[in-house]
């Protein structure tokens, strides 16, 4: 017999219970969150970006060659790949803000050690250090643009973040000529000490815990000190005050909060989808930073440029990078509109859709994927173009189409992780770091003997070669990703029905 109550006529009908918001925090809220996190993440880019133009001041100074100075760069590259396996299963399992102030402190005190290096052994060490301290606030950035917004919300920001991101490659440099100019090498790195002690100040003061696994969408405030803000400027209105209310909730988070393994971090390599988009974000990264590291002393000996006009003629590449962010980001809110309309898929903003069957790496990837077959010839043309001394415009002008079409291919990447690792965002962030930035390494260490042997010209036709293979990784990962993510799936669920 049915125990079930029974409604009377007329009586009227419990109403549902309203489906609980994806994020608590309003939408200032979620957009300063990330806009200062990116801002912080935007500290890694510019400690690369402010470093190029000095390399030949560098090597002067401290009467060591060029050569040897490249070696601080791949050094730097290397330590930024492993330094966020740590950092990025940290944050996803501890918190975003105190991951992200220990990393600050650390940042802090290299940069004052590089400001008063006396030898080229002190320098060395201390952009080891420097590396480690702030490499892994770029993954911590992804995983706060999962913590708050769903994936409808975040294609247009991730091209906000991502514009913040990349604005060192056009104001960095220029920055960077004016203070070697005005007073010295070592000026550029009191100039970053001083910046981030002002966002070490302004975290500490404002900026809340978004982990949803430690404040769920944000209505639970965290228990934790180190987790919670000293100005409560920007935390969701209804955890002001709050504890989780849940015991057993709260106790599952503690328990998975417990422990930090950066092995786990890796993880994520197992998927065909997320292994082939990252080494294609990687093979690309490489190009990028192979192109900026060689800009300065490409320009000087071809061109016979100045220090600072030798920080401008970084400005094309940079701003194209920001225009990428931008205009990348509104491609992907309409490609996502556009696949969700055509498959009858829900479009409510304030909703974390499931993803499983709807083709995310075609809404992601869409057209956004055709501009690197135009970018590839861009990278050709602008080896050529230095190898042939053509008139400086021809060169920038390429630099700036291809910062345009490589950023908007990252921003789609990154956006499309975070898509995929809903759980762990940041810790596929670290390991999407951990290939780019040890590829990119490995790329710079044979970038300068392959230009000396083949010329500019060869040597970046090479380049677009391996791009044209990292795109045709990108078109097979928009056509299989989906079939991919199912097969994983079912097989997941076998394996733990065995168990």
């Amino acid at each position: 017999m049915s125990t079930e109550p029974k409604l009377e006529l007329g009586a009227p009908r419990p109403s549902p219970i309203p489906e609980e918001p994806y994020s608590a925090f309003s939408s200032w809220q979620k957009r300063s969150i990330v806009i200062l996190m990116a801002s912080v993440g935007c500290l890694g880019t510019l400690s690369s970006f402010v470093y190029f133009p000095a390399i030949p001041q560098l090597a002067d100074h401290l009467h060591v060659s060029i050569a040897d100075i490249n070696l601080t760069i791949t050094v730097y590259l290397i330590v930024a790949a492993i330094a966020p396996t740590i950092v990025g299963n940290s944050a996803d399992t501890i918190g975003r803000r105190p991951t992200v102030a220990v990393c600050l402190v650390i940042y802090l005190g290299a940069d004052i050690g590089l400001a008063l290096s006396p030898s080229f052994a002190a320098l060395l060490c201390f952009r080891i250090l420097q590396a480690a301290g702030i490499s892994g606030t770029f993954a911590i950035t992804f995983g706060v643009l999962g913590d708050l917004f769903t994936p409808a919300e975040r294609g247009s920001t991730s091209g906000i973040m991502s514009f913040v991101l990349n604005t060192p490659p056009s104001f960095g440099p220029v920055l960077s000529g004016l203070l070697m100019q005005r007073w010295g090498w070592r000026s550029i790195f009191w100039f970053l000490t001083t910046a981030s002690a002002c966002f070490l100040l302004v975290i500490a003061l404002c900026l809340p815990e978004t982990s949803r696994l430690v404040v769920g969408n944000g209505s639970a405030s965290a228990t934790h000190g180190l987790c919670r803000p000293i100005l409560p400027l920007l935390l969701a209105k209804s955890s002001i005050g709050e504890q989780v209310s849940d015991d057993a909730s709260s106790n599952e988070r503690t328990a998975r909060m417990s422990c930090s393994n950066p092995l786990k971090t890796l993880g994520v390599l197992r998927k065909p989808a997320t292994f082939l988009i990252i080494c294609a974000m990687a093979i690309y990264y490489a190009i990028y930073s192979s192109l900026q590291a060689s800009l300065s002393n490409l320009f000087s000996t071809t061109y016979k440029t100045s220090s600072l006009v030798t920080g401008l003629i970084y400005l094309p590449f940079g701003v194209g990078c920001g225009l990428g962010a931008v205009l990348s980001g509104k491609v992907l809110d309409i490609e996502y509109r556009r696949t969700a309309t055509r498959l009858h898929f829900p479009l409510d903003h304030g909703a974390n859709h499931d993803l499983a069957s709807f083709p995310i790496e075609k809404a992601r990837l869409g057209s956004l994927v055709y501009a690197l077959l135009p970018c590839c010839l861009c990278i050709a043309g602008y080896g050529w173009s230095i190898q042939y001394e053509l008139h400086m415009a021809v060169p920038l002008i390429l630099q700036f189409l291809i910062g345009l079409s490589v950023q908007g291919i990252f921003t789609a990447i990154g956006t499309l992780l975070v898509d995929t690792h809903p759980g762990k965002p940041a810790s596929a962030q670290a390991a999407n770091n951990l290939i780019r930035c040890a590829t990119a390494g490995a790329g710079l260490a044979i970038f300068e003997p392959t230009l000396g042997q083949l010329g500019p010209g060869w040597t970046f036709v090479v380049a677009a070669a391996c791009g044209l293979v990292a795109a045709t990784l990108l078109f097979w990962v928009r056509e299989s990703g989906m079939s991919w993510r199912r097969r994983s799936r079912r097989r997941e669920a076998n394996e733990n029905g065995s168990q």
